[in-house]
């Protein structure tokens, strides 16, 4: 059995599914996710944005995890954080496994076929060889409700170029820098000499800063503010994964967006550089045929 742990957002959450469920199909034995740190709703650290479990949007195959199963490995995050710390410390791990620690692909499948794994996994590498199985994985659940049509429409008639402003938390983040808007009219540039006719679908934390300053010059630009989200966040990447194209940030929510569109002529632009501090090459989390500026 591989068990996946989850943390973070929507994004964030399919990476490590993806992962675990890559390493599980190799090793032919069942995947489960621990979910007890998403669970924790207790006071963390500066900065920290509690997270709720959202893969059950998803068609996935996948199980959660039982304590039982998850001690086999580690020790469950439950009850009072303190006692939780102090019992992680004196009890061993067995079989825990960490990305920061994989030096390669061809090590990733060597782990072990009982193996608790954790960490980002952030690397379309983990991907490659259930592409396929994934867009099954990730088929949604419900679909979009009657409020939510006429933008579809509209998305699905036009020529249209998903653009996504992540800000919010990224304001002054210590990792993650807001990609600036000389980046989005480049990208805006290189979409024009690629396609006809094009209509802009702005998705973003802060659709009225997009407003205010994103206007390509002589096109529809369309606005898809945060009533279109839902619940779980799946109906802001339905619409975004409508789309024929995307100009993404460096987030996970909009490239899941972007890789989830079956467009056969779909164009993707993303940053080159994904954190703070990055050396200057392509970061391996973008898809060989997407463009990166």
């Amino acid at each position: 059995m591989i068990i996946t742990k989850l943390i973070g957002g929507l994004g964030n959450q399919m990476f490590q599914y993806s992962a675990g469920f890559s390493l599980a199909r190799k090793k032919d034995v069942a995947l489960k996710m621990d979910i007890c740190f998403l669970l924790d709703k207790s006071k963390r650290y500066y900065r920290h944005t509690h997270r709720d479990y959202a893969l059950d949007i998803f068609k996935i195959s996948g199980d959660i995890a039982s304590d039982k199963e998850i001690r086999r490995h580690v020790v469950p995050r439950r009850g009072n954080k303190y006692v939780y710390h102090l019992i992680k410390k004196l009890k061993k791990q067995k079989d825990v496994y960490d990305d920061g620690a994989i030096d390669s692909i061809e090590d990733f499948y060597r782990l072990p076929s009982d193996a608790y794994i954790q960490g980002s996994w952030q690397d379309v590498r983990y991907l490659k060889d259930v592409n396929a199985e994934l867009l099954k994985e990730f088929e949604f659940r419900e679909q979009l409700p009657a409020d939510h049509m006429e933008i579809y429409s509209k998305i699905t008639s036009e020529n249209s170029v998903c653009v996504v402003f992540r800000r919010g938390d990224y304001v002054g983040h210590p990792v993650l820098d807001i990609v600036g808007l000389d980046f989005y009219y480049k990208a805006v540039e290189i979409i024009e000499s690629k396609t006809t006719n094009p209509a802009y679908f702005v998705f973003s934390d802060d659709i009225e800063w997009c407003r205010n300053n994103f206007a390509p010059e002589g096109r529809q630009v369309y606005f898809v503010d945060q009533r279109y989200t839902g619940p779980k966040a799946q109906y802001y990447l339905m619409l975004m994964s409508a789309c024929r194209h995307h100009i993404i940030p460096n987030s996970t929510y909009p490239w899941w967006g972007a890789w989830l569109c079956r467009h056969p002529e779909k164009i993707v632009i993303a940053p080159k550089l994904w954190y703070k501090g990055q050396s200057d090459r392509r970061n391996e989390i973008l898809m060989d045929d997407w463009i990166a500026i």
